[in-house]
């Protein structure tokens, strides 16, 4: 058993008992209590959230909602997405900075020595240059699942002359054009679509339950509903 197979057995044992020690963990993996120790801190480093609870009732514990998915890549495909995600750090506006450092902080830390030289040679020598943008707000995210649920919402956001206006709008989809984020919505009163700068969003709730048919409209042909008149 190789040192990353120990690692993922260990995060599935802490993740079945919901707590356990690293007696426990020793003796179900046959290896010394000294070098779950090692393992638990190097999980640590890479990123994982794992609790420690000390005394005679204590052991591990899996943060809520702390899942891990073993991806396989390749040698080329690990470095092109190490590369990647360090540009984005540079020119992305999306709100994940601390999930990509992360990341990367996990693939400067894989247990293979070949890989984790090349990737710091990577990050050594290629600079990318930090730009001052604006990073989306938080609820970025949110916008994703509110896409999805096709729920009738009352968008508040700001014009450009900063007037702020709420409309009763229907999420359908976000667009990325030439760096600017804008969330493409279904607006109710005016039976149109709309792209709406996600920057300009100040807030957004459930406005109310009665659901209407927008599922022939798509981030695809949402230009169509753009000018409802003039088709």
């Amino acid at each position: 058993m190789n040192k990353r197979e120990r690692q993922n057995k260990i995060v599935n044992a802490i993740h079945h008992n919901k707590q356990i020690s690293a007696s426990d963990l020793a003796k179900h993996l046959d290896v010394s209590k000294r070098t779950i120790l090692r393992d638990i801190q190097d999980l640590e480093d890479q990123g994982v959230k794992i609790l420690a609870k000390h005394g005679k009732l204590g052991g591990y514990q899996l943060q809520e909602a702390q899942q891990n998915y073993a991806i396989e890549l390749t040698e080329s495909q690990l470095s092109a997405l190490f590369l990647v995600l360090n540009e984005s750090q540079s020119i992305s506006s999306l709100p994940y900075k601390e999930e990509i450092h992360a990341i990367i902080k996990k693939c400067l830390n894989l247990p293979y020595n070949k890989l984790r030289k090349t990737l710091k040679k990577l990050d050594r020598y290629i600079k990318f240059d930090d730009q001052h943008h604006e990073i989306l707000p938080t609820l970025f995210s949110d916008l994703l699942i509110y896409c999805t649920e096709r729920n009738v919402m009352a968008m508040e956001y700001s014009h450009s002359n900063e007037h702020t206006q709420t409309e009763n709008v229907i999420f359908i989809g976000l667009l990325c054009e030439q760096g600017l984020w804008k969330a493409i919505v279904f607006e109710i009163g005016s039976g149109r679509t709309n792209e709406i700068p996600i920057v300009a969003i100040q807030d957004i709730a459930y406005s109310f339950e009665k659901k209407i048919k927008t599922h022939d409209i798509s981030i695809k042909n949402y230009k169509e509903f753009l000018n409802p008149a003039e088709i």
